[in-house]
């Protein structure tokens, strides 16, 4: 039984067979009904007498749908795909949809390609489709572009991508799923190897004292090995540790203790992160909120050689920073963490810049990361404390990011 937009349809595309957008009512029409072989004729005849570029475009992809539904017939509904890219090729609803079959034929370079070309057309000033053609948003082309990367080896981007998309606001809840079960999965598959190991050694940037006999370090991104190498492998050091975590895992001061004998002060907000801290470490650890501490309470010199700063977030980072006498007290080095790369604002990095330049710090190394793409941290030296030989070789404060062990390495 025909309904009553479907017979309306037909009486307007009877009395006007070659009426461009009567023609696509009637494939629409179609369409709905799951007869997508009518409804696929219906678009093409759209397409072929439209004046109008956009009706011929939505037409070829509805077309393409139609194509897509009926199965088996690729090489078509690529066709069709790159033709309605001819007729819009500023819009990036096609080149999605040609992302997804070149995902579906494995063909990863073209489906990488297509979603990059895709959201460089993304915009605001697109009119918008009459109908929905399965494009949920420029999430979406992101989407593609982090799937594809994996597979063609792009494993850093690809990661940095992932996560960006779970972070974001406009994702829907069901490609959020999938990008957490991709993060989770990924993960277990590749691991950024930014640990040091002594067949790491003639790579060195700087072979400071005591750097040949270092078997592996602790750090997360080489921050131990960045603070020895500005302080030529000092022994009997001393640290102000703010978020401390673990005793030994991605330390920053766990090598400088146990081989360098340093010694210092370790504080976390976690009592229970403190109490095993103890049972495993020599240094003093204290459980505290540090935007709360009176450093001048627990502080016992002016001078110290190291200061981490590294809680979450990035904000609370800041305002420990801020809490922190550097009128009084000094740092050989510093590392301060600022997330910069899920910092919506981009406040926190320049805010603490600026700040730690007004003390007199140096920025030694900015926007380190573990990849090629989330920097999250800062290194500082105070150039009162350490050989200007040293800054010299290693400082590099290039706006670009730096994967860790390239900058700590001859790798540049």
């Amino acid at each position: 039984m025909i309904n009553a937009e479907l017979n309306k349809a037909l009486d307007n595309f009877v009395h006007r067979p070659y009426h461009s957008v009567y023609n696509f009512i009637l494939g629409y029409n179609y369409d709905q009904l799951g007869q997508t072989a009518s409804a696929f004729s219906y678009y093409l005849r759209s397409a072929e007498y439209s004046n109008e570029n956009l009706l011929s475009y939505e037409s070829l992809l509805r077309a393409a749908l139609c194509i897509e539904k009926q199965g088996n017939r690729i090489h078509t509904l690529k066709g069709m795909l790159l033709r309605a890219v001819s007729f819009m090729p500023d819009r990036p609803e096609a080149y999605f949809l040609l992302s997804k079959v070149y995902e579906y034929c494995k063909d990863w370079n073209e489906s990488y390609t297509t979603a990059v070309i895709g959201e460089l057309m993304v915009g605001n000033d697109k009119p918008k489709l009459m109908t929905d053609i399965g494009y949920p948003g420029s999430f979406a082309l992101t989407f593609q572009k982090a799937v594809a990367a994996w597979y063609i080896g792009q494993f850093d981007e690809s990661m940095h991508l992932m996560r960006k998309l779970h972070r974001s606001k406009e994702i829907r809840q069901d490609y959020k799923d999938i990008v957490k079960n991709n993060i989770d999965n990924y993960g277990r598959m590749y691991k950024v190897p930014t640990h040091y190991d002594d067949s790491l050694y003639q790579d060195l940037k700087y072979k400071f004292k005591g750097s040949e006999s270092i078997k592996k370090n602790y750090s997360q991104c080489y921050q131990d090995m960045f603070v020895l190498t500005m302080l030529n492998g000092k022994r009997c050091g001393s640290f102000l540790e703010i978020g401390c975590d673990d005793a030994y895992f991605n330390s920053n001061t766990a090598l400088l203790e146990k081989e360098f004998g340093w010694t210092g002060i370790s504080i976390d907000i976690d009592p229970v992160k403190i109490d095993k801290f103890r049972s495993e470490r020599s240094s003093k650890a204290i459980a505290a909120d540090a935007t709360k501490i009176d450093f001048d309470k627990i502080l016992k010199s002016t001078v110290y050689d190291y200061l981490q700063v590294d809680c979450e977030p990035a904000s609370t980072t800041f305002k420990i920073l801020q809490r922190i006498p550097l009128s009084r007290y000094k740092f050989a080095v510093i590392t301060f963490e600022h997330d910069n790369y899920h910092d919506e604002n981009k406040e926190i990095k320049r805010l603490s810049r600026e700040y730690l330049k007004s003390y007199g710090y140096k920025l030694i190394a900015g926007d380190i990361a573990e990849d090629n793409y989330s920097d999250f941290e800062d290194w500082y030296v105070h150039p009162d404390l350490v050989s200007r030989d040293i800054i010299d070789k290693m400082v590099d404060t290039s706006d670009r990011v730096k994967k860790c062990d390239i900058y700590m390495l001859n790798r540049l």
